[in-house]
């Protein structure tokens, strides 16, 4: 079974293919959040520790989504929701 990491390099490349830009973004923001991580503990993520990393990510978007709701920018908190709705689907 192919890993984590592997199944979110496949869907970039899909979609470079497809040219959705949005999704790349994401998908490429998702990559470098796994990257630092290895980097900052000199080691390869496993499937688990990717999914916290993922777990992460989504805990900062729906704060950030507070966050903009209040200050009445809905237009970042729409495009915060897009990014959490990418992200949940390696979940």
């Amino acid at each position: 079974m192919a890993s984590l990491k592997d199944i979110i390099l496949d869907d970039m490349k899909a979609a470079m293919r497809a040219k959705e830009q949005a999704r790349l973004d994401v998908i490429r923001l998702i990559q470098a959040a796994i990257k630092q991580r290895e980097v900052d503990e000199r080691k390869t993520l496993d499937n688990t520790e990717v999914i916290v990393t993922l777990d992460k990510m989504l805990k900062m978007r729906r704060e950030s989504i507070s966050q903009y709701q209040n200050a009445n920018r809905d237009d970042l908190a729409a495009k915060e929701q897009a990014e959490i709705d990418i992200i949940q689907h390696y979940l």
